[in-house]
């Protein structure tokens, strides 16, 4: 069945994405960056513009430069509006071109949408024949329960990543709730309480506020490194998410500080056994 097939391809070019996006993104941060919304190693926007290049642009294979422009136009309107959808369910734009060359409304660039481009050709001419081919390995009978695995599959992990994301949402507004409240309740008890009783409730309630915070640290981990420019239209959940990534940072360096630190002792305990096995 076509629609089945439709479901194969969609799924191997969504790995195919995910496998670029993470080295484009990895190779200049210098560490693995995890892209994606969803927890498995694929991202359905790759898989839906290539399928729509294959689709309605593959009859136009003697005309590349036709090919070019089409997948450059039609991948860029898909990741707009992925991007405007993804921003009024979430109330977060999860990736922002802001500071790009030529882009539009943070949402596209030119730069993403010419490799765009790029791709869409590459995906004519270069990778779907060889996709064709390793997917007719799988025996006819098959192709039906292999697509509704992968239908199946991406369903559930679909719903565990919007409840994910629902919950790091949450977490962000329990963290501005309590802090307001944390503000509120200490200048109403400074001139209620005895100096010594208010010192106390001040570092009791500044330890639970500290420990919310580090429950948001420690869940948003996954959200903030897959989308490093992801910010909000809301001036303070705009904040909250960029010291979100200072403290990302500042986990990665404090990370590799201590990674360097071992290497050196591992190095000094092994000249130092040098030494002694040389005496």
């Amino acid at each position: 069945m076509q629609l089945d097939l439709y479901i194969m391809y969609f799924f191997m070019y969504s790995i195919v994405g995910y496998v670029c996006e993470v080295t484009y993104c990895s190779i200049p941060a210098k560490h693995f960056v995890n892209r994606g919304f969803l927890y498995g190693p694929y991202l359905p926007i790759y898989g839906f513009g290539a399928m729509i290049v294959i689709v309605f642009f593959q009859r136009f294979s003697a005309y590349p430069i036709l090919i070019f422009f089409a997948g450059m136009v039609s991948t860029s309107i898909l990741e707009f509006f992925t991007s405007w959808i993804l921003e009024i369910v979430f109330n977060a734009k999860l990736w922002d071109y802001s500071k790009y060359f030529a882009n539009i409304k943070g949402r596209v660039c030119l730069l993403n949408s010419t490799l765009f481009g790029i791709m869409s050709v590459f995906v004519i001419y270069v990778l779907h024949p060889y996709t064709i081919k390793f997917i007719s390995f799988i025996p006819i009978w098959m192709d039906a329960y292999v697509s509704r695995i992968i239908l199946i599959g991406m369903c559930v992990d679909v719903t565990a990543s919007i409840y994910g994301m629902a919950s790091f949402q949450r977490q962000l507004e329990e963290v501005r709730k309590k802090g307001k409240e944390l503000e509120e309740r200490l200048a109403i008890l400074q001139g209620e309480t005895p100096a010594n009783a208010f010192e106390l409730l001040k570092v009791k309630m500044s330890d639970e506020f500290e420990e919310m915070k580090i429950r948001l640290n420690t869940s948003s981990r996954k959200i903030v490194n897959a989308f490093p420019s992801i910010t909000s239209s809301n001036e303070e959940t705009r904040l909250q998410i960029e010291l979100l990534k200072m403290n990302m940072r500042n986990y990665r360096e404090k990370m590799k500080m201590q990674k360097l630190k071992l290497k050196q002792k591992a190095k000094d305990i092994s000249q130092e056994y040098a030494k002694r096995k040389d005496k």
